[in-house]
């Protein structure tokens, strides 16, 4: 899905069943993720362009979800791929470190991106100290980035690790020019004749309690 869809669907959910269960059921960690994802994809674009979309991990463990753009750059349709970690800074954690460093103590592929969505609007966050402690830790991701959202629609996305990168967006503005990217997509079979194929509008119903 494209990262208008994944924000409206969590604005829909919020809508739906209350702010509050939308950010802390587990029934919507999917869709969740998704979010961090789906924001994280809006800044890569403002930063180079690149149109990403989203797929949401129902099979394995790992990773929580997937970013697939297609490249046409070699003059070939060539489908990019980056396997995305998702985590939460919440409000019983005083340090953003402390999320951070746990994920870095474990096994991940080297090619895995961490992302941190800083949910803890009652903890300060400095990403200049962050960045300078990320210096000093062993990492097993290729990329830590942190997502905060610092004002009504103002989202500040870093990247700690390995170097410092930051990218503010405002997040109606991008996801007015986000609204014109295929909702859905599907990977074309060898032989279609392309790489990608636009599904056109669907229906994602809510999650609902068994």
């Amino acid at each position: 899905m494209s990262p208008y869809i994944a924000i409206r669907r969590m604005a829909t959910i919020s809508e739906t069943v209350g702010i509050e269960r939308a950010r802390l059921d587990s029934q919507f960690k999917r869709e969740r993720e998704a979010w961090t994802t789906a924001v994280f994809a809006l800044a890569l674009h403002k930063l180079n362009g690149e149109q990403w979309w989203i797929e949401i991990e129902t099979i394995d463990n790992t990773p929580d979800t997937k970013l697939r753009q297609l490249d046409q750059s070699s003059g070939n349709n060539v489908i990019q791929t980056r396997s995305v970690e998702v985590v939460d800074w919440e409000e019983n954690v005083d340090d953003i470190m402390q999320v951070i460093s746990k994920k870095c103590g474990r096994a991940y592929p080297s090619h895995y991106i961490l992302l941190v969505n800083a949910r803890n609007s009652g903890k300060a966050l400095d990403f200049d100290k962050v960045i300078e402690e990320m210096k000093g830790k062993q990492s097993p991701f290729l990329e830590v980035w942190v997502v905060a959202l610092v004002g009504p629609d103002d989202m500040k996305i870093v990247r700690v690790a390995p170097a410092a990168l930051s990218i503010d967006l405002k997040l109606r503005s991008e996801l007015e020019i986000a609204k014109k990217q295929m909702p859905f997509v599907e990977r074309g079979t060898r032989g279609s004749g392309t790489e990608m194929r636009d599904l056109g509008p669907l229906y994602l119903p809510i999650p609902r309690r068994k």
